[in-house]
C-alpha cells in the first residue's frame, strides 16, 4: 500500500513537472514575437550604434574604426555646444510650463458638469493630430503675413517675425510644442486625480479645510509620483524633440532653434557623418541619465 502511494506521488510529480514545462514553452512562444521585435529593433540597434559611434562611416562605405575621436570632436564642436544649450533651454522652459498647465487643466476638467467630455476631447485632439499638419497650421498662423500678425495689425501692433527672428523663434517652437502635448499629460493627471480617495477630501472638509488647503495639503502630495513621472518623460521628450523643429524652422534662423535631435539627424543623414551622429546620440543618452538621476535624488 505504501509503495503504491509513493508510486502515485512520483507519477503526480512527474506529471506536474511536464505540465509546468508545457506551460513554460507556451509562455515563451507567446512572448517570442515581442521579444524578437525588441531584439532586432531595440537591443541590436543600441549596441550597433555604440560600435558605429567609434567609427567613421558614411552609410554607403565600410566603417573605419577611429576609437573615441568622434566624442573628442563633440567637445571641440562649437555648433554642438550651441545645440546642447538650445536643448537645455528648450527643456528648462517647456517642461515646467507643460507640467503646470496640464495639472491646472486636469483640475479644471475634473468636474462633474454637463458637457465636460467635449472639453476633455478638445484638449486631447492635438495629441493625436499629425505633427506635419500641426506644423503647417502654425506656419500659416505665424507667418510674417499670417493670421496672428493680421490680428495684431488690426490692433495697431507691428508684425512680429515669429519664426524668422532668432530671439523669438525658439520660444515660438516651445509654445507650439507645449500646445500639442497638453492633452497627454492632462489625461495622466486627470486619471490620478480621480484615483484620490474621496474620503480624505471629505474628512479635510469636516476639519474645516478650504479648497486651496485641500489642494496643497492632500492633492499635491498624493500626485507627487505622477508629477515626477510627467517631469521625467517631459525631459526625455524634450531631448528627443525633432519633428516640429524640422517642419517649422529647419533649425533656423541661423541655428537659433537647432536642438540636439535635429542636429543628430543633420549630421547622420544630411552630412552622412553617421559615426558622429551616433556619438551625439550617446552623449544625449548620458545627459538624460544624469538629469533623471538628479531628479530621483
Amino acid at each position: 500500500m505504501a509503495i503504491d502511494l509513493i508510486t502515485q506521488g512520483k507519477q503526480k510529480t512527474t506529471w506536474s513537472k511536464k505540465a509546468l514545462i508545457r506551460e513554460a514553452i507556451w509562455g515563451y512562444l507567446f512572448i517570442a514575437p515581442n521579444f524578437l521585435i525588441i531584439l532586432f529593433f531595440t537591443i541590436i540597434p543600441v549596441f550597433f550604434s555604440l560600435y558605429i559611434s567609434l567609427t567613421n562611416w558614411t552609410i554607403l562605405g565600410t566603417p573605419h574604426f577611429i576609437g573615441l575621436e568622434n566624442y573628442q570632436n563633440i567637445f571641440s564642436d562649437k555648433l554642438a555646444r550651441e545645440t546642447f544649450f538650445n536643448t537645455f533651454y528648450f527643456t528648462v522652459v517647456s517642461v515646467p510650463i507643460n507640467v503646470f498647465l496640464t495639472l491646472l487643466l486636469a483640475v479644471l476638467l475634473n468636474q462633474k458638469i454637463k458637457g465636460i467630455a467635449f472639453f476633455r476631447t478638445a484638449f486631447y485632439l492635438p495629441v493625436i493630430s499629425a505633427t506635419v499638419a500641426v506644423s503647417l497650421m502654425f506656419m500659416w498662423i505665424l507667418a510674417n503675413n499670417g493670421l496672428m500678425n493680421q490680428i495684431l495689425g488690426s490692433l495697431g501692433v507691428e508684425p512680429i517675425r515669429w519664426l524668422t527672428n532668432p530671439n523669438i523663434a525658439m520660444n515660438t517652437v516651445i509654445g507650439v510644442t507645449i500646445w500639442k502635448g497638453l492633452g497627454l499629460n492632462m489625461i495622466i493627471f486627470l486619471a490620478a486625480l480621480q484615483d484620490i480617495p474621496k474620503e480624505l477630501l471629505e474628512a479635510a472638509s469636516v476639519d474645516g479645510a478650504n479648497r486651496i488647503q485641500k489642494f496643497f495639503k492632500i492633492t499635491i502630495p498624493l500626485l507627487s509620483p505622477v508629477i515626477f513621472f510627467v517631469t521625467i518623460t517631459g525631459v526625455i521628450s524634450s531631448f528627443q524633440s525633432f519633428d516640429l523643429v524640422y517642419n517649422m524652422t529647419k533649425g533656423g534662423p541661423g541655428h537659433a532653434t537647432t536642438v540636439i535631435g535635429y542636429y543628430i539627424w543633420k549630421q547622420a543623414f544630411d552630412y552622412m557623418h553617421m559615426g558622429y551622429g551616433a556619438a551625439l546620440a550617446y552623449i544625449v543618452f548620458v545627459a538624460i541619465l544624469v538629469l533623471t538621476s538628479i531628479q530621483w535624488v
